[in-house]
């Protein structure tokens, strides 16, 4: 045999966030998946690898964002920022290693025998236009405390995004919004949540953030009218979910060597990978439901397959999990079989000799717990020239027969990069 050069390919991830289940009575002690008509996964599957894989470890339930750090090939345990640097990476922020960034809400306090109470932590939703000039007073009132800058950033409604840039920092702080299930409370103190000088730092500055917060807002003339027509004012900010860009934190393509490219329907999966450097985008049609055009997702997968140099693209569905969160397990069986469907469309559309395709979840959603679990999700890979093991179907019960066994998963890209001959060899 005549030894050419290896040849290297392109990849689809599909991460059907949610789809892994327990046996639901009323479908048999079969899962949706199991009862869903699905010919081209189940063809992926009987062309290729299969598994199970635990997106963190065995039996910790995985977040939307701690299972997609994981599907793009970050230990979450290591590089999980936070909520706080993922929305406001979502708002358009540029994110620094070292930023701390949190979640805040403009809300409506009232000053009683010297406290400050939460009437209403989102301000009676707040948004548009009296929103943003709020920010903005915020912005031109409190440029820096202590020595560390400090941003503001609208979000969707009544969210904002504080960004605080400096040394000395930690994301280790508690919150000061009390919830909702605590209005007609004090705002909390924020405090540090562990013994450093760097959260004891923070939280000083976060309670003094707050107290100007309301400074600048008590008395703006927005405020003055919201109260005028019978609205709420929206005169402080609670804040909650701090993180920290991690220092070490290199890019998607630093890291793997590869052009990754998101297409998702949640704002906290394109926050994430925006993080990472990948381009990331929600495509139209894409409602995060059960409604939602999969098939137009689908059709811009393959537009950015055709259209730029990416070298790995996630398509990311979002309805499985809404299922299982509502015990629809009817509904997630239909949303299987669209996803399916496109993943067809895919495969028709683009040359198999030349591409990997996976198929995974960022979680399982059983319909029976209405929320996520730990249970493994099933996946499975197919490359030009992979093993191929026995198994014939997608599911929960007959990946865990497959030859890739249980791994985690950050194994995932790995595992694809390998079947794309573009994975650096380790050691000589």
């Amino acid at each position: 045999m005549k030894w050419k050069p290896m040849e290297t390919y392109r990849a689809f991830v599909f991460i059907l966030d949610g789809v892994g289940d327990r046996p639901i009575p009323e479908l048999g002690f079969r899962t949706p998946l199991e009862v869903a008509k699905k010919p081209n996964m189940d063809y992926i599957a009987m062309r290729g690898m299969t598994g199970l894989a635990d997106m963190i470890e065995p039996g910790v339930r995985p977040g939307t964002d701690t299972g997609h750090l994981a599907i793009f090939g970050y230990e979450p345990y290591r590089y999980y920022p936070g909520r706080g640097p993922l929305e406001a990476v979502g708002a358009g922020v540029e994110l620094k290693p070292g930023d701390v960034a949190l979640r805040c809400n403009l809300a409506t306090v009232e000053e009683k025998d010297g406290k400050l109470i939460v009437v209403d932590r989102r301000a009676g939703r707040i948004k548009g236009k009296d929103a943003e000039e709020l920010v903005k007073a915020l912005n031109e009132a409190i440029k820096e405390v202590d020595g560390i800058k400090v941003e503001f950033h609208p979000a969707t409604a009544h969210r904002v995004a504080l960004v605080l840039r400096g040394k000395g920092l930690s994301p280790k702080v508690s919150n000061s919004d009390p919830g909702t299930a605590k209005e007609g409370n004090p705002i909390k103190e924020v405090l540090p949540l562990e013994d450093s000088e760097e959260a004891e730092r923070t939280a000083s500055i976060l309670n003094k953030i707050i107290k100007l917060s309301y400074e600048v807002l008590k008395d703006h003339p927005i405020n003055k009218r919201r109260i005028k027509e019978g609205k709420l004012p929206a005169n402080i900010i609670l804040t909650r979910g701090a993180g920290m860009v991690p220092l070490d934190l290199k890019s998607f393509e630093e890291r793997f060597g590869v052009k990754g490219y998101v297409i998702a329907e949640e704002d906290t999966i394109i926050g994430l990978a925006k993080l990472l450097g990948m381009k990331a985008e929600v495509p139209e049609g894409a409602t995060g439901d059960l409604e939602s055009d999969v098939m137009a997702i689908g059709k811009r997968a393959l537009e950015v397959y055709e259209s730029t140099d990416a070298d790995i693209i996630f398509v990311h569905i979002k309805g499985p999990d809404i299922a299982g969160h509502d015990a629809n397990y009817l509904g997630k069986v239909k949303i299987i079989e669209k996803a399916d469907e496109m993943i067809g469309y895919i495969l028709k559309n683009t040359p198999e000799e030349k591409t990997v395709y996976a198929i995974t979840a960022d979680h399982s959603t059983p319909c029976s717990v209405r929320d996520h679990s730990g249970d493994p999700v099933p996946i499975a890979v197919k490359g030009p020239g992979c093993r191929v093991d026995k198994v014939k179907r997608y599911d929960e019960f007959s990946c865990a027969e497959g030859i890739l066994g249980r791994i985690r998963g950050v194994n995932l890209i790995p595992i694809v990069l390998d079947l794309m001959n573009r994975r650096l060899k380790f050691g000589e």
